[in-house]
């Protein structure tokens, strides 16, 4: 018999992940894992497993009510100083929220979730894969679980971007430095793309 506390809900949660399928990101052996537990006791990190099947062990022996897994990847994902883990990449990650967006209210769920999948659409079909040449077999599309989307892209050829040239892909698209003076002087010609395309686009519309 448990009691009418969290032990209740621990125990659900081992039956589930002792008999129903369990999903895990590609790649697990180099993924550093960490759980949350339920209780009070701290959360568990610098966890490492070579497949999904040691993942279940270790949360059936002990119940976790969250379970997250690195975006980056790591030769020795067990060690407890980020030095000693060596650095092998990262996923490339888009995370989409609504609740931050102009007239948008979490408040109205099932309204800023429409928003946010708009906007994770035109993400991908207005830059990432015409102007980066993404390919769509290697995204994976998540809901975040409270206010929006999260675009995975795991191209391996793409493992190594150091931050400076992933926040030149996110300054691409936000826009940033855009000269739009050099844009709008080829307002006539027929063959603009990317931004230039853009600023046109609205100019014809004003």
């Amino acid at each position: 018999m448990f009691s009418t506390g969290w032990a209740r809900f621990a125990h659900q949660f081992t039956n589930y992940y002792r008999n129903s399928p369990l999903w895990s990101p590609p790649r697990t052996r180099f993924r550093e894992w960490m759980f949350i537990p339920f209780g009070n006791s701290p959360p568990i990190r610098h966890k490492g497993f070579s497949d999904v099947d040691g993942v279940r062990q270790f949360i059936t022996q002990r119940p976790m009510h969250s379970c997250f897994y690195s975006t980056a990847y790591w030769h020795k994902p067990y060690e407890l100083k980020m030095a000693d883990k060596d650095w092998i990449g990262a996923d490339l990650i888009f995370d989409l929220d609504g609740d931050h967006l102009p007239g948008v209210t979490d408040r109205d769920f099932p309204a800023m979730l429409d928003v946010i999948q708009e906007q994770a659409y035109t993400l991908w079909n207005d830059y990432l894969q015409p102007e980066f040449g993404f390919d769509e077999k290697y995204l994976q599309v998540t809901f975040s679980g409270h206010r929006g989307f999260h675009l995975h892209y795991r191209d391996p050829t793409l493992f190594q971007l150091d931050s400076e040239a992933r926040r030149e892909i996110v300054s691409h698209i936000r826009g940033e430095d855009v000269d739009v003076k050099s844009s709008l002087s080829r307002y006539h010609q027929g063959d603009r793309t990317g931004w230039s395309k853009r600023i046109n686009r609205g100019m014809a519309k004003v």
